[in-house]
């Protein structure tokens, strides 16, 4: 009978252990995302003179900070928006190969990113550039 009663409690202790993992694995990127970041996104083309901007959105990032303005973003985020705005603007019938495209990402708050965004835009403007909003792209975490 002990060792029935051994080899249940093995049975029972591994259950729990591929439980535990489990539960660590499935929640861990959820946990890895601690802040929200607000970012946008500027294509922009020096031969047309036009910059298509995004408007602000939120994405998750880590929540380690850069400065008082900003969180640390990582290069993958980074080339996720990127890639994503290309593509949005290849949809839009534009050669994408005329624009450098930039995300401007993980502001801390919506009134810095605000901010930002309605100086680059000033500077676009002041340096001859058409300003061309892309309010219909939409980044997908």
């Amino acid at each position: 009978m002990g060792v029935e009663k051994e080899a249940a409690m093995k049975k029972t202790c591994l259950k729990l252990m591929v439980v535990m993992v489990l539960a660590v694995v499935l929640s861990a990127p959820s946990c890895w995302a601690k802040e929200k970041g607000y970012c946008y996104i500027v294509g922009y083309s020096m031969q047309e003179k036009t910059a298509y901007i995004t408007p602000v959105f939120v994405a998750n990032v880590s929540g380690a900070t850069y400065s008082e303005e900003e969180f640390v973003a990582d290069v993958v985020l980074i080339r996720k928006m990127e890639d994503q705005f290309q593509n949005y603007l290849a949809g839009q019938a534009i050669n994408t190969a005329d624009f450098v495209v930039s995300a401007r990402v993980a502001y801390r708050s919506q009134a810095i990113a605000d901010k930002r965004l309605a100086d680059e835009k000033s500077d676009f403007t002041g340096r001859g550039y058409s300003i061309k909003a892309a309010n219909k792209f939409r980044f997908k975490k």
